[in-house]
């Protein structure tokens, strides 16, 4: 739905971390957007920044693997060691 993901869109830059784990998972999955990792990413570290462990650990999947971000296994590993302590 167009207007829902207008809504997290704005809610997500406002700092909230629910609208920006779900935004960077939609576009993970597809869902009500078009598939796109860099802006799952981009979402997913927003999330991350704010100490979500869900977005820690999907941001150093992403990191581990290279997708929608450079192959960073030294931040993939801070990543999961954050996720992993909440």
């Amino acid at each position: 739905n167009e207007e829902a993901v207008k809504l997290f869109r704005q809610a997500a830059e406002q700092g909230y971390v629910h609208a920006q784990l779900s935004l960077g998972n939609r576009y993970l999955s597809g869902i009500g957007v078009a598939h796109d990792v860099a802006d799952a990413a981009r979402y997913l570290c927003l999330a991350a920044d704010q100490g979500d462990g869900q977005a820690q650990s999907s941001l150093g999947f992403l990191c581990e693997h290279g997708q929608g971000t450079k192959c960073n296994l030294g931040e993939a590993v801070r990543l999961y060691r954050a996720a992993a302590a909440q």
